[in-house]
């Protein structure tokens, strides 16, 4: 008898189980819509300028086993580029905080870089693999990045804390 598989992003999943800030959500409506809009500019511009090792919106799935059913997590990483000996997942944010007062990544979007890296990385066989976040100011373009190299067993540890929370 199969099981009953449940299916939930990647973005979901970290925001779910690593969520933390307050409850104001005030932005709404014609302002969330044009940020929306604004980001995802911002994103095919910088896979534009990437170059032809970088590409773009890979979509990734893996299924889990839980108890009495599976888990499938999925979703599209921005960007997988290959730099010498080394694959990275990039991870891109839109922002409009200042990228000077941004001192390290958001938990949740290197949750979520860590999560595509996992994926790609056990589909692959590979060791180790790269993980990125890149931030865009939506407004002047600047860009800031944070990037880190994990094993796989660092990052299968990571992903598996994730499901079992």
């Amino acid at each position: 008898m199969e099981s009953q598989v449940i299916r939930i992003s990647v973005r979901n999943l970290v925001e779910f189980i690593l969520r933390s800030g307050d409850i104001d959500n005030r932005i709404t409506g014609s302002m969330e819509k044009d940020a929306m809009l604004q980001g995802s500019r911002i994103h095919r511009k910088i896979q534009k300028r990437m170059g032809s090792d970088y590409r773009a919106e890979v979509s990734l799935k893996i299924q889990c086993p839980c108890e009495g059913f599976s888990l499938q997590v999925e979703g599209r990483a921005d960007g997988i580029m290959e730099e010498d000996s080394l694959v990275v997942i990039d991870e891109i944010k839109g922002v409009l905080k200042d990228l000077t007062h941004l001192s390290s990544p958001s938990a949740v979007h290197f949750a979520q870089a860590k999560c595509y890296a996992y994926i790609y990385a056990r589909q692959q066989e590979l060791e180790q693999i790269g993980v990125q976040v890149t931030y865009c100011h939506m407004e002047t373009e600047e860009i800031k990045t944070y990037r880190e190299v994990y094993t796989l067993l660092e990052l299968e540890e990571r992903f598996l804390k994730l499901i079992r929370e």
